[in-house]
């Protein structure tokens, strides 16, 4: 930590920056979505560490710093939305950078190659790991440190957000001996965390779980974690070959990108073994499609598929500033001629308010599509057969779909109507 200091101190001087003292609201600024602290002159280590709390405070996963001309742009992710905060000089930019550096052990003197690193940070009672990734832009380096909260209380089935018969349809799944359990979607949708929330549910002291992962993003007990490294030729497949060896109960890959590694999940699941993985794919179906395109045989897939699940995360309408809207039966039948309106309807609308700095949504919700393979779907897909079949098949059986969900949502006023058609957009 000394060296690190030490290193820190040297730089800092090179760069004009180690007594000078700076303004924590920066120049050039635009309105910030919530209040700020008093202004007062801060450390470059207190600079940082006062927009991570900032970060927090106002529920960010990411932090962006970007390099341009004559200034240096901060943006956060909220609620998957990136919002503008704020413009900072750029004789800010170079000590912002050696700071993120040392704290992420990178190399502070390499200005031409992309690097990834990762430290730990504390506010109030919460504690951090700060995901970082460094690109050498035309104008200067970029910054990207994504928020993960080290709590995994947040790994649970009904902490989820979706609705409790989608919760229970979960459980169902997760109660699932062996077989391969897929989850679809976007990045960004959510699968990870739904991926960890079933191994929570399921992991004991009598089960082993490993997980192989690119990278590892949160640290769950009990519970062994391999992280991806395809620059030494540590890649999905590579590492799910050798953890067969270890002789687990249920194992977790990431994703499902390629022949070998879906060939090796599915002997994996015909021997016994539970695995969990993702799939980039629009909905269940079409998830279906995707492993059918990997050139997998259909009857494998068939043999050792137990589920699949999509799902997306959609803005909800901030509670605080909440009203009720207009329901225009016209435009509704214009976007969902099909949908049938179940009970009474409950339009939102939110103008935005101080809770939600301005924007009128608080926090997300998830949709989920969850698609059990019974047996008269086991034969189509034996069968290879296209999407709308089985899709048909499965709506019989009581599968809702995410167009379906998403609507109920907004006629129940939990969803505007920006955050619908944005999500049917995406399904079309």
């Amino acid at each position: 930590m000394l060296i690190f200091r030490s290193l820190f101190r040297k730089y800092s001087k090179a760069i004009a920056f180690k007594n000078h003292k700076i303004d924590a609201n920066g120049e050039n600024n635009v309105p910030m979505p919530s209040p700020i602290h008093s202004e007062k002159d801060i450390s470059m280590e207190e600079f940082l560490d006062h927009w991570l709390q900032k970060a927090i405070e106002m529920g960010a996963s990411d932090i962006h710093f970007e390099c341009y001309r004559t200034y240096v742009k901060i943006r956060y992710r909220i609620d998957g939305k990136l919002q503008m905060i704020r413009h900072l000089p750029i004789n800010l930019h170079s000590g912002l950078i050696v700071r993120i550096k040392i704290l992420s052990q990178l190399k502070i003197d390499e200005k031409r190659l992309p690097q990834d690193g990762r430290f730990s940070f504390s506010h109030g009672d919460k504690n951090f790991d700060i995901r970082v990734s460094i690109l050498p832009g035309y104008l200067g380096e970029c910054v990207v440190m994504r928020l993960l909260h080290s709590d995994n209380e947040k790994f649970s089935l009904q902490k989820l957000g979706a609705r409790d018969r989608d919760v229970q349809k979960l459980e169902n799944l997760a109660s699932i001996q062996n077989g391969i359990i897929i989850v679809a979607g976007p990045t960004g949708s959510g699968k990870s965390t739904t991926l960890y929330s079933i191994i929570k549910k399921i992991s004991s002291p009598e089960r082993k779980v490993i997980t192989v992962e690119n990278p590892v993003e949160y640290q769950l007990e009990g519970v062994n974690q391999v992280s991806v490294n395809e620059t030494i030729g540590m890649t999905f497949a590579t590492a799910l070959r050798s953890m067969l060896r270890q002789a687990p109960n249920i194992i977790l890959v990431g994703e499902i990108r390629d022949k070998e590694t879906a060939e090796i999940a599915i002997r994996a699941a015909l021997t016994g073994h539970l695995v969990l993985s993702t799939v980039h794919a629009k909905d269940t179906i079409n998830a279906l499609t995707r492993l059918f395109d990997l050139g997998v045989p259909s009857y494998l897939i068939a043999a050792t598929l137990r589920g699949v699940l999509s799902q997306r995360l959609v803005r909800k309408l901030c509670p605080h500033c909440l009203r009720e809207g207009k329901f225009d039966p016209l435009i509704f039948k214009e976007i969902a001629p099909d949908y049938e309106i179940m009970g009474d309807i409950s339009i939102g609308e939110s103008k935005g308010c101080e809770q939600c700095a301005g924007t009128g949504y608080k926090g997300r919700q998830a949709i989920m599509e969850i698609l059990p393979i019974g047996e008269k779907i086991q034969k189509m897909i034996d069968q290879k057969c296209d999407e709308d079949s089985i899709r048909k098949q499965a709506k019989s059986e009581g599968m809702e779909t995410l167009r379906e969900i998403a609507l109920e949502h907004y006629t129940h006023g939990i969803i505007g109507y920006e955050a619908l058609l944005t999500l049917l957009a995406e399904m079309s």
